[in-house]
């Protein structure tokens, strides 16, 4: 109405409309001359601010300042006149305790046990002070109740004092991170965020907004001189902001999620690299390949996907792990294999099948070691057996790389694909006939291993001169063992000690926990082989007349993995080898 300030949510609509390109007169509202000049009131006292305000506080929104920086009443908060529900941020509002709140500088003040003189402003409302000697930064009726308890985090500031009049933190001394930075220096920043987002997860908390100026760079590393904006999982966000920062549920007002500060820390990267925020609109493939780092554009499109398709903190810290080491780990393998179809003279096939694979692997973190080995032991006549182990190992190896294995999830679930591609391999090659076979495999990832495993053959790790078995027997002795029903010792001389309670060819259809991965027996996903360890893979016809004792009593003694197992299949000959034996031997050297 001519003569009336624009009310806030009329502010907001003038706002939008000069940012593109409107006039007054398009708006239909009186030349800029017809305002009220600054100072005047106009019909009422409790109108909006005039056109001099209006500026400043554009200027203010513009440098990220919000409205109780500003001196005004936050959002939501009654005045004379309701405030609209469409406000830029939401604040706690200002306790009736606190007669000043805006802290002039020099002014003392006392906050509970805290006395401490008002410096100067710092950053997002904040205030420096001293209480003596120590450097605080302090600021009225801000809420740190989510902050309890966390302060003890090395990245957040420590917590002086919170109560009712306000927060004061103690003043970090270092210099602001300033972008753009060089990737090693830039990951050196975000890791550890990275890291408190995954702890905040822990917490039920998520990270919903930070101030990128608040980053010091201290002598115990980056540290945040500001507290991060903070919200409980699974409740509506609060309203902010920040251009470049803000993931896009938290402007859906959408219930929080752990991947909330995800989207931060990928922004975050992002003006480290490039020195500029992310566009509003949000990242495009075009703008992330314009990144000449590989393997960045790749990390960068998980943090800031959509939230569905978000990779989760903990896997946002594997992103940049591989980021932060070398492409390539120098990795040297020693292998060993050996074979036999035993001494028994009606056993005219070797249904035992054993092969690997060895490639190196481009993706965009560099060039990557791949080892695929497996041993197979068959079952059923004539030559169904063995048509049933040989289908079954060269579809574990040959089967292709659906997607870098970074992630050790992946890595153990494309091997459980692999175990049910070859069942399905055995099916076609039996074509109906009686038979199937068991397997065991590895897959080595640079120096990350993980085990598929279906049946009686084993895999062991070899460390330090000692055997540990790495998989379960599916057999019916192995069950009657594990139900304290007969000994380990009687197991080994049990009649029924070659029937297998799982196998390849045995289901059409994948069942759910059929296939044994390393976490069945470990609790871990995948492991890490060391320099000097091996894993060892072999069917029952070398374990059942070889002892653990014995077998690495061999690879202690033997001069290399290949001496090794000939020398383990060589025993299980002395030892009368009524069934085929294979040993197949993968051992680290670097």
């Amino acid at each position: 109405m001519p003569g009336q300030n624009p009310d806030e949510e009329e502010l907001q609509e003038i706002l939008q409309a000069e940012a593109e390109g409107m006039t007054h007169a398009d708006m239909g509202l009186p030349p800029e001359e017809e305002l009220p000049p600054p100072g005047v009131q106009t019909s009422r006292p409790d109108q909006g601010p005039n056109k001099e305000e209006i500026q400043e506080i554009l200027q203010a929104e513009a440098e990220g300042m919000v409205h109780p920086d500003m001196g005004l009443p936050p959002p939501g908060v009654q005045t004379s006149k309701a405030a609209s529900e469409g406000d830029f941020l939401e604040e706690a509002v200002l306790p009736p305790t606190v007669e000043n709140a805006t802290l002039a500088p020099g002014s003392v003040h006392t906050w509970g046990p805290l006395t401490f003189e008002v410096g100067s402003p710092f950053w997002g409302g904040w205030m420096t002070a001293r209480r003596g000697e120590e450097a605080l930064l302090v600021r009225p009726g801000y809420d740190a109740s989510l902050l309890a308890g966390l302060d003890h985090h090395r990245l957040l500031p420590r917590l002086v004092y919170t109560g009712p009049e306000g927060t004061a933190l103690e003043a970090l001394d270092g210099p602001p991170i300033q972008p753009p930075l060089a990737l090693p220096a830039a990951l050196a920043v975000v890791q550890p965020l990275a890291q408190l987002v995954y702890f905040l997860e822990l917490k039920g908390l998520a990270l919903v907004d930070l101030e990128p100026q608040a980053l010091r760079q201290t002598n115990q590393g980056p540290r945040l001189a500001l507290p991060p904006r903070l919200a409980r999982l699974g409740e509506p966000p609060p309203k902010v902001w920040r251009q470049g920062f803000t993931p896009p549920e938290v402007l859906a007002e959408a219930p929080l999620s752990s991947k909330t500060g995800v989207y931060l820390l990928g922004a975050l990267l992002f003006e480290l690299l490039t020195g500029t925020a992310l566009p509003v609109e949000g990242p495009s493939e075009l703008l992330l390949a314009g990144i000449p780092l590989p393997g960045v554009p790749q990390a960068l499109a998980q943090m800031l996907a959509p939230l569905e398709e978000r990779v989760t903190p903990r896997q946002a810290l594997a992103l940049l792990k591989r980021l932060w080491r070398p492409s390539e780990v120098e990795v040297v393998l020693e292998l060993g294999e050996a074979t036999s179809v035993g001494l028994n003279p009606s056993r005219h096939y070797n249904q035992d099948a054993y092969s690997y694979r060895l490639e190196r692997v481009q993706s965009e973190f560099g060039r990557t070691l791949l080892l695929r080995a497996c041993v197979s032991d068959g079952m059923g006549g004539m030559a169904a057996g063995e048509r049933a182990s040989q289908a079954a190992v060269e579809t574990f190896i040959g089967g292709s790389l659906p997607h870098p294995l970074d992630h050790p999830q992946a890595q153990s679930d494309w091997g459980v694909q692999l175990v049910w591609a070859a069942n399905q391999a055995v099916l076609e090659a039996l074509a109906g006939q009686e038979g199937g076979c068991t397997l065991s495999g590895v897959i080595l990832w640079g120096t990350r291993y993980t085990v598929a495993h279906v049946g009686d053959t084993r895999i062991y790790l070899w460390r330090q001169g000692q055997l540990r078995q790495l998989t379960r027997d599916h057999s019916l002795v192995a069950a009657l063992v594990t139900s304290q029903m007969i000994t380990r010792e009687e197991a080994m001389r049990h009649p029924d000690r070659n029937q297998v309670l799982r196998s390849l060819g045995s289901l059409r259809q994948p069942q759910e926990g059929y296939v044994e991965t390393l976490e069945t027996t470990t609790g871990q996903l995948s492991a890490t082989l060391e320099v000097g360890e091996a894993l060892l893979l072999v069917s029952d016809g070398v374990w059942g007349e070889v002892s653990e004792a014995q077998m690495a009593q061999i690879l202690n003694q033997a001069e290399s993995s290949q001496a090794a197992a000939e020398a383990l299949v060589q025993r299980a000959l002395e030892a009368g080898a009524p069934d085929n034996a294979t040993a197949l031997i993968v051992r680290r050297q670097v």
